[in-house]
Parts: structure tokens; sequence; C-alpha cells
């Protein structure tokens, strides 16, 4: 063997001892997974047949029912399927509003309702009225009187 040959087998031998040295403390390191922005915004909790009821001072002013609730912590907001709002007014004449989904936010004030939305509002002495949209907002907590 030359000493060409002698400094590659080194060289080889020295890249080789390196690589098994850098695996070795590389492995027993732990490994700690990065939470994704994602990951932050995942769900933390549902609720199936979710029913809401609000009050003020008069009494009861409107129900929000829905067949799931899905809450997402970022933004403190919940998506609604199948969302249905019943707003009472001093009347008595409830206010029906169905929609495909919507999403509750404002610290549980605001409703977007979207896709297929119903407004169905009966009245004591007449047929009532009726109106549909695509797109809707909902104040929950308004005023009365």
């Amino acid at each position: 063997m030359n000493h060409k040959e002698n400094y590659g087998v080194a060289g080889l031998f020295l890249a080789l001892l390196s690589l098994s040295i850098w695996l070795q403390f590389g492995l027993l390191e732990p490994v700690e997974p990065e939470i994704t922005e994602l990951e932050k915004n995942d769900p933390d909790y549902y609720s199936e047949n979710f029913q809401a009821v609000g009050r003020d001072t008069i009494g009861k002013s409107y129900e929000l029912i829905a067949d799931r609730l899905v809450h997402f912590p970022v933004g403190d907001r919940a998506l609604l399927d199948n969302p249905h709002i019943i707003q009472y007014d001093l009347s008595g004449t409830p206010r029906h509003i169905y929609a495909d989904s919507g999403w509750l936010y404002d610290n549980r004030s605001t409703v977007l309702l979207t896709g297929n939305v119903r407004v169905i509002q009966s009245q004591a002495s007449s047929v009532g009225a009726a109106a549909s949209s695509e797109k809707m907002i909902i104040y929950l907590k308004k005023k009365r009187g």
C-alpha cells in the first residue's frame, strides 16, 4: 500500500468514526415535537345536540340550538352545524332562523350564519313573513324594548 491509499483508508475510517459518534449522540437526545400553527388551532372540545338559552331582565331573549358545536381556542370561536336560532321579542312571537352552518363569536354574542339561511317570522294576527340568504349576522345579546 502506498501513502495515498493509507491516507484514503485513514480518511474513510475517520469519516465513519465521526458519523458513528454523531449518530450515537444525535439519537440519544430527545427530539421535542414542534407545535405547528395548525395544531395550536385544533378544536379543544365538541358538543353534540347543543342548546343555549339567553336571558335578559325581561326573560328569555333567544335560544341557540345546533346539531354540533366545535370550539376552537384560538379566537375563542365555535363552529355550529345546522344552527337554529329562536329570537323572542316583546310581543311574544318568535323569529326562527335556520342555516346549514355558522360561527359563534365575540363571547357568544355574534353568530355568522352561512349556507341556506332562512328566517321565518310568525305573527300572532297575520300570516307572517319569510326571507332567505346565503349569509347573515345575528347579534344575540341586544337590548329589547
